[in-house]
């Protein structure tokens, strides 16, 4: 612990997450943290453009500060934004090459960060101070957390909120319970985290088959993912993040009994709604990358070789070995659990 404490009671903090949207939705636990000990800090939060649209709003950020994914022209407008505040404190929650830029041109009287293996690419060499957290390495949630004890911070763990998620779709609201949403899809370059599409589509004809009302919800590119599953369940509804956004999908997700997903945004979307959710996992370690809170249920299928840090699988097992038996009876335990609750 270095002393003394770095940051006023009145300061300014940066916390810089990028990417993706569960580690950004994770970086909350960071900021609810800060707020509960520093309400009179001014955060700001610096992510990647298209995950700005979950932090809008949101009432313990004073501004969200965007860099472009893409476009090269946008970036130098961006870093001038960056420039414009200096800071008491960064806080570099991302670790990675992609975040070592901004990092190095934002200005903050102390730069925090990881230090190998939690951060990589270098990323490291860039702040002023890296913390070398213990091993195993804790849940990326957590890493937040101990920059702020470095800090001289209490740094515990204060449940993460949502900007004021907009109302659910009329269908949605009067919809009789139980209800729950499955999410098929996962992102683009890790697709083969995903559980099969067949085996969505079983288990929604079998919910519908017993009463449940069933939601099949898809992101960019996800369309014909959620074609297949809903032609399977006559009944079944459609929500595209695309129509009702990330806050609108977060309302629905609330609202629901159980959120079927695999280790992907809108599972954690779903957790920091508060909704009950079962993770479907395959290759990610749980207890690093698992949904936050209590009522979640984690299935994998068992392989000697997860989990693992590959980007592509020819033969998945971890994930196509997980039955839809087993997959129901999580479900319907979660809903006997949330109308018990």
């Amino acid at each position: 612990m270095h002393a003394p404490n770095p940051l006023p009671d009145s300061g300014q903090v940066l916390v810089v997450r990028l990417s993706a949207l569960g580690d950004v939705l994770f970086a909350l636990e960071t900021v609810a943290a800060l707020h509960a000990e520093r309400p009179q800090v001014a955060i700001d939060f610096l992510v990647e453009d298209r995950f700005a649209a979950i932090l809008q709003g949101h009432p313990q950020i004073r501004r969200v500060l965007t860099l472009p994914r893409r476009g090269r022209r946008r970036y130098p407008a961006a870093i001038r934004q960056l420039r414009r505040v200096r800071y008491d404190v960064l806080l570099d929650l991302s670790g990675l090459l992609k975040s070592a830029l901004p990092v190095a041109l934002a200005r903050a009287r102390l730069k925090l960060g990881m230090a190998p293996p939690a951060a990589r690419e270098g990323s490291h060499l860039v702040v002023h101070r890296a913390l070398r957290l213990p091993e195993p390495l804790p849940h990326r949630a957590e890493r937040g957390l101990l920059l702020l004890r470095e800090l001289g911070l209490r740094g515990e763990r204060v449940a993460p909120v949502l900007p004021a998620p907009t109302a659910p779709p009329e269908f949605w609201r009067d919809l009789p319970r139980p209800r729950v949403v499955l999410h098929p899809g996962a992102s683009a370059f890790a697709a083969f985290k995903r559980w099969p599409v067949w085996h969505h589509a079983e288990l929604a004809r079998r919910l519908v088959a017993a009463g449940v009302r069933v939601a099949v919800s898809q992101g960019p590119g996800e369309a014909e993912l959620a074609d297949r599953v809903l032609e399977a369940a006559p009944g079944a509804l459609r929500l595209d993040g695309a129509v009702h956004g990330l806050l609108g999908i977060a309302a629905v997700y609330r609202e629901a009994d159980c959120v079927v997903a695999a280790d992907t945004g809108p599972l954690h979307i779903a957790a920091a709604a508060g909704a009950r959710v079962v993770a479907l996992f395959g290759p990610k370690d749980p207890t690093l990358y698992g949904p936050r809170g209590v009522g979640h249920t984690v299935l994998f299928h068992d392989v000697p070789c997860r989990p693992c840090r590959r980007r592509r699988c020819v033969t998945p097992q971890c994930v196509l070995g997980l039955p839809v038996d087993r997959v129901e009876a999580a479900v319907l335990d979660t809903i006997a659990a949330s109308r018990a609750g």
